[in-house]
């Protein structure tokens, strides 16, 4: 059984942008085996560390 560390190792975190506006339009996590990689032109998809992505989801959160 996988401990909690390999869980977490085995994920992407990410934010996606819309380069138009400089807006978030989305956040979250997904295995790294089906991480979508190619968005709509016009999007960018940023990864992040499991830390920053914590951080900036609770920065999010509480406005």
């Amino acid at each position: 059984m996988a401990n909690h560390n390999e869980k977490a190792s085995r994920m992407y975190y990410f934010v996606d942008i819309d380069c138009s506006s400089l807006a978030i339009i989305g956040w979250g996590m997904e295995p790294k085996e089906s991480v979508e990689v190619q968005l709509t032109a016009g999007f960018h998809r940023v990864f992040l560390s499991r830390g920053q992505y914590n951080k900036l989801v609770r920065q999010l959160e509480a406005n």
